[in-house]
């Protein structure tokens, strides 16, 4: 009896870590440190799982549920293993937030965003990613929402 006790405990702390708030996925380590400085006030309570490679996002999602990823378009289309493990994590609920660093941008004056996939110029201001991080944490923490924003 007492092991089955001390199993349940153990599965409960396990499903405890096993969730995170947000990962920034950036190889430049600058642009990096930024990104998780931002998520780290919006998110707060949240953790913030910075990653330089597709091999680190690919292992952080085979282990952990992530309340949404940001990272850039063009390093987002850099590998198909950045790219499949991205689907994989949309299709789990994850959201995903692209900074579009490329000639063709959804729209350089404000963020657009559908369906859990987030979009943000790179010409973007702080508050525009404030606020956009803000939107993914209600989104995050109150799922009925996604149906009104």
């Amino acid at each position: 009896m007492i092991k089955v006790v001390l199993d349940k405990k153990a599965n409960k702390m396990s499903a405890a870590q096993d969730s995170i708030g947000v990962v920034v996925l950036e190889p430049n380590k600058q642009l990096l440190d930024k990104l998780c400085a931002f998520a780290q006030k919006v998110w707060g309570q949240y953790e913030v799982l910075p990653r330089q490679t597709g091999k680190e996002l690919s292992l952080a999602a085979e282990n952990l549920s992530v309340g949404v990823v940001v990272v850039r378009a063009s390093f987002q289309r850099s590998s198909a293993l950045i790219q499949n493990t991205l689907l994989d994590m949309y299709a789990a609920g994850t959201q995903i937030l692209i900074i579009q660093d490329t000639p063709f941008r959804v729209s350089e004056a404000t963020w657009s965003s559908f369906a859990g996939l987030h979009f943000l110029s790179d010409k973007a201001t702080d508050e525009q990613l404030s606020n956009l991080l803000t939107m993914t944490l209600v989104r995050h923490c109150m799922p009925q929402f996604n149906k009104l924003i």
